[in-house]
C-alpha cells in the first residue's frame, strides 16, 4: 500500500511564505517489457502545476487584464545507457499574448495582431458591467514579478525553480504556459504549468 501523509496545507513547504495558493505534481515511471518478458524502467514523467498571488504594491488597474505565454515541446528517448532516459527539446514555437490593463512587471515587445475582444453576462441581472479590451498577439513576452520570472528563454531549456527543493536531485521542469490575471479589485494571480522529468 502507498504511503500517505496528512496535514493541513498552510504547513506545506512554499505554500505560506512565497504567496502560492495551490501546488500539484502528478507523474508516473515509464515501463517497458521485453518478449523475454523483462522489465525495462526509464524516466519518470509528470505534470507540475502551481498558482500563486501575484502582489504588486501600487498597482492600480481599473478594467479586467490577462496575459500569458505557452511553449511546445518534443519527447526524445535516448537509449544509449543500460536505462531508458528522456528528453525534451524545444519545438521554437511560443504563443504570447496580453489583453486589457496589465502590470507594468509584464511586456510584449513585439506585437502582431492587435482586435477587440468582450466579456458580457446578464447572470447577475441585466445591469452587470460588461467590458470590451484590445488583445494583442505576439512574442518577446516578460513577466518580472513573482514568485517566478517568465520569458522567451523558458522556451529554450529547463526552468530552475529553486523553492520546489524537495523534488527528486536531478529532476527538470520544462514550463509549458503561464499566465497572468486580474479582475479589479482583488488581487492579480498567475498559473504555471511544467513538464515533471526525473530521470533515476
Amino acid at each position: 500500500m502507498a504511503d500517505c501523509f496528512c496535514n493541513i496545507a498552510a504547513t506545506f513547504p512554499v505554500l505560506g511564505k512565497l504567496g502560492i495558493i495551490s501546488a500539484s505534481l502528478r507523474s508516473n515511471t515509464e515501463i517497458m517489457l521485453t518478449e523475454e518478458g523483462i522489465g525495462l524502467y526509464g524516466a519518470t514523467l509528470g505534470d507540475l502545476s502551481m498558482t500563486a498571488y501575484a502582489a504588486e504594491l501600487g498597482l492600480t488597474l481599473k478594467c479586467p487584464g490577462r496575459a500569458g505565454i505557452s511553449f511546445e515541446w518534443d519527447q526524445r528517448i535516448s537509449c544509449d545507457t543500460s536505462k531508458i532516459e528522456v528528453y525534451f527539446i524545444p519545438r521554437g514555437k511560443n504563443k504570447a499574448y496580453i489583453e486589457g490593463d496589465v502590470s507594468n512587471n509584464i511586456s510584449l515587445s513585439n506585437k502582431i495582431n492587435s482586435y477587440e475582444t468582450f466579456n458580457a453576462s446578464a447572470g447577475s441581472g441585466p445591469a452587470t458591467p460588461y467590458f470590451k479590451t484590445t488583445h494583442e498577439d505576439g512574442w518577446g513576452f516578460s513577466y518580472s514579478g513573482s514568485p517566478l520570472s517568465v520569458s522567451d528563454q523558458n522556451g529554450k531549456g529547463e526552468t530552475s525553480v529553486s523553492f520546489f527543493g524537495f523534488l527528486p536531485g536531478g529532476s527538470n521542469l520544462y514550463l509549458t504556459s503561464f499566465s497572468w490575471e486580474c479582475t479589479p479589485p482583488a488581487v492579480p494571480t498567475v498559473s504555471y504549468s511544467f513538464i515533471f522529468v526525473y530521470n533515476p
